[in-house]
């Protein structure tokens, strides 16, 4: 999900292999993740993702802690 050359974190579009930029909150919002290069439109199934998305929402919130934490030492 990151690319090596610019630690920019994105998605491989299926249909141009683009690397579609995106970020835990665009995965968590429900909206389509759209590819900029050829404009498909992405849904997740947060059905069938609902696993996937509970692990990734647990990510960001401690993701966030931690960075109120750094603030708070620096």
């Amino acid at each position: 999900m990151t690319n090596q050359a610019t630690n920019q974190q994105g998605v491989p579009c299926p249909e141009c292999d683009f690397s579609i930029p995106t970020t835990l909150p665009i995965l968590l919002s429900g909206e389509p993740i759209v590819c900029p290069m050829c404009g498909l439109a992405l849904h997740v199934d947060t059905e069938k993702s609902a696993d996937s998305l509970k692990l990734i929402r647990n990510l960001h919130e401690a993701t966030q802690q931690v960075e109120e934490t750094k603030k708070q030492w620096l």
